[in-house]
């Protein structure tokens, strides 16, 4: 079974795909695309026009330095990053990789993400995809937990004593599907076959009683016949049907995503850098022809009615400043924007400036947004964009259609 190319490796949280066709009827093929909050990138990645054009140019942007490393590794360094997130399931490895990483992220690694644009590290992007594809809910990377590791590399549980202290929590891995993101089951291939250790007699082959002394003699190889026991023969393929731990179809994904974020420019910083002037409107690859499109989906506002702590660099404020900068620069010409947000999140600020508001909720099972979070639980059908008053129409969605399970 193939999977679908134009997905982000690793569950997160408000991904906008099932938006992405409202978004680009709203934009259209836009010479400049600018996305100062990327998250899983799932706008871009379901872009409906050819890419990596001439004289066009994507830009995308995000705070947190841990998810801009993952995608600029998987831009720049896609094997090394499959390899590196290849990894069985394990509440050990769990724990150590998260106290590496936030160790990481303390030590301002991240620092070397703003100073070179060519700079990635793809272990530590490859044990963020893993991790976070093995993670229960919130709170990956947030470094507010109590475990971390001593000078020789063993964990201990910190003793708090009222204070803040830099660490990582302890859950098991998701053990409640059959894996997401880089775990997803969909990127198995037919390998070894599963068993139970053979405990039917003393041993037997490359196990039997026969090969076990006190020492070890050495002695030129066997060489009297075409092989035997694990040389034999017998267990000589024309080709193999196992695989190594880093699954075939993973590397093919990376590949993809490779390709396709060759030509985009993978900032990391203060989401207002990424819609200045200088970087939205002048780029010298636009040639300075048509309008920049600019889609915003910052975290929910507190305005939202949703907790705090979804994403380990999180803000309940951000998307206010957000809403600002929008009505400020709505009528410029030169600006096709979106903001994605929730219904009552932003009043009636929007509209009143001319902004058109849109419902892009479709029926089905918690998918997207924020499907299965808040006192009522499915929320979903609160999500809106608003557009700015230079973009273009959008066409009249189909009424959406009642869920089965609805009263």
């Amino acid at each position: 079974m193939t999977i679908d190319y134009h997905k982000a490796p690793f569950p997160w949280f408000g991904g906008k795909s099932k938006a992405a066709p409202l978004v680009w009827q709203l934009l259209g093929d836009v010479p400049h695309y600018v996305e100062p909050f990327a998250g899983s990138l799932a706008v871009l990645l379901n872009r409906p026009h050819l890419a990596n054009r001439p004289y066009y140019s994507e830009t995308v942007n995000d705070l947190d330095g841990l998810l801009v490393n993952a995608w600029r590794a998987i831009q720049l360094e896609p094997d090394a990053t499959a390899d590196a997130a290849s990894n069985p399931v394990a509440e050990a490895d769990l724990m150590a990789r998260h106290i590496a990483l936030v160790r990481w992220r303390e030590e301002c690694q991240v620092m070397h993400l703003r100073g070179d644009p060519t700079w990635c590290d793809p272990v530590m992007a490859g044990w963020w995809l893993w991790g976070v594809s093995s993670w229960i809910g919130s709170g990956w990377c947030a470094g507010t937990g109590p475990w971390t590791a001593d000078a020789d590399g063993y964990a201990y549980k910190q003793d708090r004593n009222g204070n803040r202290i830099d660490g990582v929590k302890g859950p098991i891995p998701n053990l409640n599907n059959d894996g997401q993101g880089v775990n997803r089951p969909q990127l198995r291939e037919p390998g070894v076959a599963g068993q139970f250790p053979h405990l039917g007699d003393d041993g037997k082959g490359v196990n039997h009683a026969g090969l076990r002394e006190p020492g070890v003699a050495g002695q030129l190889p066997h060489l009297g016949d075409d092989g035997k026991g694990v040389n034999r023969p017998q267990l000589r393929e024309p080709g193999v049907e196992w695989h190594p731990v880093t699954m075939p179809e993973l590397r093919a994904w990376f590949g993809w995503l490779s390709a396709r974020l060759r030509h985009v420019r993978i900032l990391q910083g203060d989401w207002q850098r990424s819609v200045t002037t200088g970087a939205s409107l002048t780029l010298p690859v636009r040639q300075g022809h048509g309008p920049a499109g600019v889609f915003l989906d910052p975290p929910y506002a507190e305005t939202a009615d949703r907790a705090d702590g979804l994403y380990s660099v999180d803000s309940l404020s951000v998307a206010h400043d957000v809403r600002r900068w929008c009505i400020e620069h709505g009528d410029d010409e030169r600006y096709r924007i979106v903001l994605a947000g929730f219904d009552g999140e932003h009043g009636d600020a929007l509209t009143e400036a001319g902004w058109a508001e849109h419902e892009w909720y479709s029926a089905g099972f918690l998918s997207g947004g924020m499907g299965n979070v808040g006192a009522d639980g499915h929320q979903q059908q609160r999500e809106r964009l608003w557009s700015s008053p230079h973009c273009q129409p959008a066409e009249q969605p189909a009424p959406p259609q009642a869920s089965l399970f609805d009263v």
